[in-house]
């Protein structure tokens, strides 16, 4: 059986998320794995009693907001017709980032599904975040869904970020088993500031190679990155835009600060990321 792990802070953000982590497992028949994850502030031995207090309070009220959540969530399910996709629920005192990603490996999950606060996912995923940090440690993909997403129940079209290098042909492979499972459409996409030729004979081999299904491939044009996949998303009606994070070449151009902040104002749908290779 598939599993799903989703981390949630118990915020509308979280809940927004839940019902992608439903969809996603009503899809594959997974389960869910909800977890929550929370640190104790350190006062120094100094304080040591006001401290074991101050904790016994904090994990008092943490129980008690775990508690109405997981029965807030569970309305949630019912409410949306998912009532019968099964989860679990657990809590976890320490580092979010760590424990996250270790819960992960533990229970070998097939994709972990959080929430991102702020403009976009794309914003909190690259500027810095508990999700930016699953992300870089966690061996699975991770699909984020920002705060101002509105939830659709079908997923019909997917892009996939890439330069066309051989190596992100792993990264097609899981966008691609993504996409299936919604039977979307899955579009590869190259933005190329410079409209190079190397990029269309790339495109050309991937097409030859690759073509598997209801999937495009395209070279988009533009000198402004984060107009140009803004423009993209909105034209093609794109549900889920999916990357394969690298160290070197577009994506550290893309995903740099400054362009970062400028895609977070535009782009405003799931990020899927697959693990960092």
């Amino acid at each position: 059986m598939k599993r799903i792990l989703f981390p949630t802070d118990f915020s509308k953000t979280a809940e927004n998320a839940f019902l992608y982590a439903l969809t996603l497992a009503s899809k594959t028949g997974a389960e869910v794995d909800l977890i929550h994850v929370y640190e104790l502030p350190s006062f120094g031995r100094a304080l040591k009693s006001t401290t074991q207090q101050v904790h016994e309070l904090i994990e008092m009220e943490e129980l008690e907001d775990f508690k109405k959540s997981v029965d807030a969530l569970r309305a949630i399910a019912e409410e949306h017709g998912m009532g019968h996709v099964d989860f679990t629920h657990e809590m976890i005192k320490g580092e979010a980032v760590l424990m996250i990603t270790e819960k992960a490996v533990e229970m070998g999950v097939d994709y972990v599904v959080m929430g991102t606060k702020g403009a976009t996912g794309l914003k909190e995923v690259f500027l810095g975040s508990v999700t930016s940090g699953v992300m870089e440690h966690t061996r699975v993909p991770v699909l984020s869904i920002p705060d101002e997403v509105t939830y659709k129940h079908e997923i019909e079209n997917v892009t996939y970020l890439t330069n066309y290098r051989q190596e992100e042909t792993i990264g097609f492979e899981q966008a691609l088993d993504f996409a299936n499972i919604f039977g979307a459409k899955l579009i590869c996409l190259h933005l190329d500031v410079n409209e190079e030729i190397e990029s269309h004979e790339r495109m050309e081999k991937w097409r030859s190679t690759l073509n598997k299904g209801n999937v495009q491939f395209k070279v988009e044009k533009g000198d402004n990155i984060e107009q140009s996949l803004s423009g993209f998303i909105a034209l093609n009606e794109i549900d889920v835009v999916a990357v394969q994070p690298r160290k070197k070449g577009l994506f550290t151009r893309l995903f740099s600060t400054s362009v970062s902040k400028k895609i977070a104002h535009h782009v405003q749908v799931p990020l899927l990321t697959f693990p960092v290779e």
